[in-house]
């Protein structure tokens, strides 16, 4: 094939990537925010809440060490990620009207079984799409092509707040009808877009003659063990998942029910985080560039770990647009170099199983989390569950801090944080 088509059908590929990711953001933020206030409005207690988060987290999570082996050995993995993102995103038309049909004391269970499901099934794809992107995407043009994504799904992601903020001011159910419908006619625009992208094909690994799953997990598990690097980071994000997850699914209950709050303005604090995200995105990127991911995720890391004090300070409602466009600032860093020590830190081989391993344990520290968090707030309140939750954030980041290596990078100061330092030093070098 002549060197020009073959140029010209990746970059259709790569417009195509781009396109699927819009809807399939636009769609899991039509809907996905406003699952807790959906459940709140069929009136769920705050430890129901916390099961809404932990078991949908738990069953995801627990099965990414089985999805990983799968990944390896299926022979086109795009029939995982089409078959779970189909999956994942019409079934919000079961969440949002099979709870009706029910008498209204088991209306609660039944939607955190069905988030249970489309958890799962979002999940099946994950470690596919990662190999996928992998092969599609140029290793030369990877850190822009992806900013550049980044802020189009972000965008999109924004949009479709800003609409859900104007459907949820109508009459209840009513609204959460029109969310979950939307959502699910982007997620199939986003799953038949998925289809049509030419993605190289990603040779499955073959097993060692004899080999069985069980002999491939278990060397697997001496190779990851012997990697003290790879093991201090699994254990620090376990104490740092649960953390995070112990009052993050709380936040709108506390937003409703403390602060005075309601789901139309729930949305514009979900914008703000967004918004804030986007803007942050080539901040981020040159920082981590030049210090590396491990300083990053330090200090954004502590600030994360200041946000549920200032859950617990807030005074009124409009104070969590606040500290929703700092969530999304400092998690936009957070993210963005977490993404890139954990591809430091694990070898090429077997790194889906690698990933599938960090992603259950944490994911089982995000189930235990929100499920004990709900039971402490109805003991003792929902603030002093936000002040536990920053004690255990910040002995996360001590752990992750003090046992995970990050070598080859400067070390920044705090004038490296602030723009005007930077540019006033640039000024300095050239005079």
């Amino acid at each position: 094939m002549p060197s020009t088509m073959v140029a010209q059908e990746k970059r259709r590929a790569l417009r195509l990537n781009i396109i699927e990711g819009a809807f399939a953001v636009a769609s899991d933020n039509l809907a996905g925010p406003y699952l807790t206030l959906f459940a709140i409005s069929l009136g769920a207690t705050p430890s129901q809440i916390g099961m809404l988060s932990a078991f949908p987290s738990l069953l995801g999570n627990i099965l990414q060490i089985p999805f990983g082996v799968l990944t390896e050995k299926i022979r086109d993995r795009r029939y995982l990620c089409i078959i779970g993102g189909f999956l994942s995103r019409t079934s919000w038309l079961l969440v949002g009207f099979l709870p009706f049909l029910l008498p209204p004391e088991k209306r609660i269970a039944f939607v955190i079984l069905l988030a249970s499901l489309r958890i799962v099934a979002a999940n099946m794809g994950s470690l596919a799409w990662t190999s996928l992107q992998a092969g599609l995407v140029p290793r030369q043009i990877r850190g822009k092509y992806y900013a550049n994504r980044n802020v189009v799904l972000n965008l999109c992601a924004l949009l479709a707040t800003f609409a859900a903020g104007y459907f949820l001011e109508m009459q209840f159910p009513t609204n959460y009808h029109i969310l979950f419908i939307g959502a699910a006619i982007l997620g199939v625009i986003s799953t038949v877009l998925f289809v049509v992208i030419p993605f190289p094909p990603v040779e499955s690994k073959k097993p060692e003659p004899g080999q069985t799953t069980k002999a491939q997990l278990k060397a697997f598990r001496q190779l990851a063990r012997g990697n003290q690097n790879y093991m201090n980071y699994v254990w620090s994000a376990i104490v740092w998942s649960f953390g995070v997850s112990f009052a993050a699914s709380l936040n709108a209950v506390h937003f409703v029910h403390n602060l005075g709050g309601n789901d139309g303005t729930w949305a514009l604090v979900t914008a703000a985080s967004l918004a804030s995200t986007i803007l942050c995105q080539r901040y981020w990127g040159r920082l981590s560039d030049k210090f590396g991911p491990k300083n990053i995720m330090v200090v954004s890391g502590f600030f994360i770990s200041l946000l549920p004090i200032l859950w617990f300070l807030a005074p009124v409602s409009w104070f969590a647009i606040i500290i929703s466009f700092i969530n999304g600032f400092v998690w936009g860093g957070y993210n963005l170099a977490a993404f890139n020590l954990i591809l430091e830190i694990t070898p090429d081989e077997n790194r889906p199983l690698y990933i599938g391993t960090i992603n259950t344990f944490t994911g089982l520290a995000s189930a235990v989390g929100p499920a004990l968090g709900g039971f402490a707030a109805e003991i003792i309140g929902l603030r002093p569950v936000f002040l536990i939750s920053a004690v255990l954030q910040f002995a996360g980041l001590a752990m992750f801090r003090r046992g995970v290596n990050d070598t080859g990078y400067q070390k920044p100061t705090r004038h490296d944080f602030l723009p005007i330092f930077r540019r006033s030093t640039k000024m300095m070098h050239r005079s």
